[in-house]
């Protein structure tokens, strides 16, 4: 039994909570080194790699704010027990999105998007024109995927959201790798990722949890509760920019003296650091689902911080330049022009998982408290950061840009950790604590 509070909370009833995390997460991130080998495998696998670099990211930006619904639904379910407005919600929003998806992927306006806004030419824009037009379900399907993962992570059922992501990886590899010996290039990784993600979505849909028991609440508080719209707001920005950070990386890294090499080894880079990276990516389930005061805060933040601490050094070991070069070759087939580039980033990389995991954690307890909008403060604090840093770092790191792509998301993720860090001393431990208060006063108030 997991407690419901993480005051109460002892390393193995952790584990038993977040292993299931840690493996959707690796399976959930096996997502890209999987489609960055076979596209390696294509007849052109740079510019395979980096049309679809360039598509993903710009379907990251449209399907973001649908990645929101998953903490909405399990902070609704925690707080009111229904979800009703929220399903309605992801519906229409993602709908519309798809249909934005469908837009870029079918008109002229994509064109424009990809050669005059992120900066690709030729080869690599049809490239990423031909992912396009298999990606543009991923916004309602990705909607539906979280609509369930987040009931799921209510109830405490986080071993479906496992398996169903299993099936999700093993389906994108059996298509991925299927059509590496046809001339399908980019659209060879936008097939299989649409292909798994649907498979995943119908099968969270269908798994069954129990609905978790919430207090009566008053008037007032169920007024409070019904701002879905302003609650939610905050977070869609926060992960319409996470997601808006590879685009504008990469549209930077267009600007390099060798366009094509610095993407697709910035991309392959970022495909092998986040998979080894998925243990801390599911840390905001932690904080949302068990820390409900600040003992709890206590307790739970130093599980997580002993698992990002360990990954740090799992992938600190890439910093071996032998070891590195290893992988890559045998992973990917990387052509010598991109495995010295993408094995000099690796060092920089090594920072992902301690800055994320801290960023993971603390945004879903900016959740739980209700204070979201310091969530979207923080977000675009990271890509002001971002931007303002890029024509700084542009000459001298130029060259390899790899490193550079890797640079800047350090130093955004730098920036956002002491926003947070603040932030949760100033303001979000003080509003859990209110919120404790009340429901504490409640409970004595409460006949026996």
């Amino acid at each position: 039994m997991i407690p419901q509070s993480g005051a109460d909370m002892t390393l193995r009833s952790f584990g038993r909570f977040y292993l299931p995390l840690i493996a959707t997460s690796y399976l959930l991130t096996a997502t890209n080194p999987l489609l960055a080998a076979a596209l390696a495998r294509t007849s052109d696998p740079a510019t395979s790699l980096a049309g679809y670099g360039v598509a993903f990211a710009l379907i990251g930006v449209i399907y973001a704010p649908m990645l929101v619904v998953q903490q909405v639904t399990a902070q609704r379910l925690l707080s009111v027990g229904d979800i009703t407005r929220v399903r309605r919600y992801t519906w229409m929003i993602g709908l519309g999105l798809s249909a934005l998806a469908a837009l870029m992927a079918f008109t002229p306006v994509g064109v424009f998007v990809f050669r005059e806004i992120v900066g690709v030419r030729d080869a690599i824009l049809d490239e990423a024109l031909s992912a396009m037009s298999a990606l543009w379900p991923v916004p309602i399907l990705t909607g539906i995927r979280a609509l369930h993962q987040g009931r799921l992570v209510a109830g405490h059922r986080t071993q479906p959201i496992a398996w169903a992501t299993g099936v999700r990886t093993t389906v994108l590899a059996v298509v991925a790798f299927a059509l590496t010996t046809s001339p399908a290039g980019a659209w060879l990784g936008a097939v299989a990722f649409t292909t798994g993600l649907a498979a995943e979505a119908l099968l969270v849909t269908f798994s069954r949890a129990p609905t978790p028991q919430v207090p009566e609440l008053t008037d007032t508080e169920r007024e409070g509760e019904d701002r879905l719209f302003s609650f939610s707001t905050p977070l869609m920005l926060n992960v319409m920019l996470w997601w808006s950070t590879p685009l504008i990386i990469n549209s930077v890294l267009a600007r390099t003296p060798e366009p094509d090499c610095s993407i697709a080894a910035f991309t392959v880079v970022e495909a092998v650091a986040w998979f080894l990276t998925a243990p801390v990516g599911q840390l905001q389930h932690a904080s949302l689902a068990l820390v409900d005061r600040r003992e709890a805060h206590a307790r739970v933040r130093m599980f997580a911080g002993g698992l990002a601490v360990s990954v740090t050094f799992l992938l600190g070991i890439l910093a071996i330049p032998d070891l590195r070069e290893f992988i890559l070759w045998t992973g990917f087939r990387l052509d010598p022009s991109l495995l010295e580039p993408a094995g000099l980033a690796f060092p920089v990389a090594a920072l992902y998982p301690a800055l994320y995991g801290h960023r993971q954690y603390y945004q879903g307890l900016y959740v739980r408290a209700g204070c979201t909008g310091l969530i979207g403060r923080s977000a675009v604090l990271r890509v002001v950061v971002i931007l303002a840093a890029a024509p700084l770092l542009l000459g001298p790191m130029g060259e390899n840009g790899a490193r550079l792509g890797v640079t800047l998301a350090v130093v955004g993720l730098v920036a956002e950790a002491i926003f947070l860090e603040i932030m949760a001393r100033l303001r979000a431990l003080p509003l859990l604590d209110e919120v404790r208060g009340r429901a504490t006063a409640t409970e004595l108030r409460s006949p026996a």
